[in-house]
């Protein structure tokens, strides 16, 4: 597979785990304040997540997932 199919699979994934993740805020009813205190950032960290998901980490996602109380599937599916 070429760099960028793998860039471009990845940056997928990562939208598809950002948008759930919006989607368990709001379900959730949380603020982007709650939200940006869950991941340990600024209010413009979460600006740049919402513009470019690919730069959240893995150790950031597990904390959403501790957090809100969701599983992996549930950001994944959907």
């Amino acid at each position: 597979m070429s760099t960028s199919k793998k860039r471009s699979r990845s940056m997928s994934i990562s939208i598809i785990i950002w948008s759930n993740i919006s989607r368990q805020q709001y379900l959730q009813g949380l603020t982007d304040k709650q939200l940006c205190e869950i991941l340990g950032v600024t209010s413009r960290t979460l600006y740049n997540y919402r513009q470019d998901p690919s730069a959240l980490t893995m150790k950031q996602v597990q904390l959403v997932l501790d957090k809100m109380g969701v599983d992996m599937e549930a950001l994944l599916l959907s």
